[in-house]
C-alpha cells in the first residue's frame, strides 16, 4: 500500500521492500547505522515510510553492493557527497579507488590459479601413488 499525498507517493516498509527487493530486516539494519534512512518514522507507531527518492537511493545502494562495495564504504561514499555537493570528480575517484581494488585482487586470484594448475601438472597421480605406498607399509 502507498500513500498519496499531493505529488509525494510513501511507501509503509513492506511495500518499499517489495519494490527495491531488499528485506526489510536489511532495511531496518541500513536504517540503524544510517545508510538508508527513511524519509520520516512515524513517533507512535515506528513505522517506517520511504519516498521515491528512497527508492532511487536502495537502487544506487544494491548497484555499489554487486560490484563489490562494503557498506562501510558506501556510509563514506554517502557522507562525501553530502560535504561536498554530488562532486562528479570526487564520485569518479571513489569508483576509481575501487576498481583498482579490484584489480589488484584479480591479480592476486589469477597468482593464485597459476600456482594451483602448477601443483595439479606437479602432482598429478602422484598424492595418490604416494598414499597407496604409505598404506602397503602399514
Amino acid at each position: 500500500m502507498c500513500l498519496k499525498g499531493g505529488e509525494i507517493v510513501v511507501y509503509k516498509i513492506g511495500d518499499f521492500s517489495n519494490l527495491v527487493n531488499i528485506s526489510i530486516r536489511t532495511l531496518r539494519y541500513y536504517d540503524e547505522i544510517g545508510l538508508l534512512k527513511p524519509e520520516f518514522v512515524d513517533k507512535f507507531t515506528n513505522y517506517r515510510y520511504y519516498t521515491e527518492d528512497n527508492v532511487v537511493e536502495a537502487q544506487f545502494i544494491t548497484l555499489l553492493k554487486e560490484v563489490g562495495f562494503t557498506l562501510q564504504e558506501i556510509i563514506d561514499y554517502k557522507i562525501f557527497l553530502n560535504n561536498y555537493d554530488s562532486d562528479d570528480e570526487g564520485t569518479n575517484q571513489f569508483l576509481l579507488k575501487k576498481q583498482q581494488q579490484i584489480s589488484e585482487e584479480m591479480e592476486k586470484l589469477q597468482e593464485q590459479y597459476d600456482k594451483i594448475t602448477i601443483l595439479r601438472k606437479k602432482f598429478k597421480g602422484k598424492v595418490l601413488t604416494l598414499m597407496k605406498e604409505e598404506n602397503n607399509a602399514k
